[in-house]
């Protein structure tokens, strides 16, 4: 049915895929910022607690991923409860967040604890930075030199505000720019902790 003559047709609001994505990607960078929180707490409560946590994460989230590999009811369920934090290609790949989950842990026990919490902050900040500026400024590639660029400046920045002297957070900082270029989806989530671990490690 037409307006009358003279009256504007109602704006409709579209919700469409760009927009329904573009929320997801900040929902997902945004608990991806507030994961650092693991770092401090499992500094604060200690190894005793922390280090069979981070055993039961890891259990945890293995289970998740092979339950939504397994069983597509599994996996409609996950997603509804996870809303939005998978990408539709995670339908067949190891999600974002298990391999977040594996880093937090490799870091936590393969280092001591100053290290493992700085690894775990800079994991938690750097790699969505990277992802936001590289995505506005890096030509629309997934993996771009702007993304590593920003990753490298804020995991240098985090790590001087932890009172770590320049070189050491320098080096950190390359390391991480460096293994968040690696190719393969998710990488970056183990690369990003395990690699700072080893350098603020091995230049204490």
């Amino acid at each position: 049915m037409k307006p009358p003559s003279g009256t504007a047709a109602p704006a409709v609001a579209h919700h469409g895929p760009k927009n329904r994505s573009a929320r997801d990607e900040g929902w997902r960078r945004a608990l991806h910022v507030a994961s650092g929180a693991i770092g401090p707490l499992a500094t604060a409560v200690g190894s005793r607690v922390a280090t069979p946590a981070f055993a039961a994460l890891v259990v945890l989230a293995c289970t998740a991923e092979a339950a939504r590999f397994r069983w597509p009811w599994a996996r409609a369920k996950l997603d509804r409860l996870a809303g939005g934090l998978f990408r539709p290609n995670e339908g067949s790949t190891v999600s974002g967040a298990a391999t977040l989950a594996l880093g937090y842990a490799l870091a936590w026990w393969l280092f001591p604890v100053t290290v493992a919490e700085r690894a775990i902050l800079v994991a938690a900040l750097a790699d969505p930075m990277a992802a936001m500026v590289g995505s506005r400024f890096g030509g629309g590639r997934r993996k771009s030199w702007a993304g590593a660029a920003a990753c490298a400046g804020t995991a240098a920045l985090l790590l001087l505000f932890t009172g770590l002297p320049g070189a050491t957070c320098a080096g950190a900082a390359v390391v991480a720019a460096a293994v968040e270029l690696v190719p393969w989806r998710g990488a970056d989530n183990i690369s990003i902790p395990v690699g700072v671990g080893a350098v603020l490690w091995w230049m204490a």
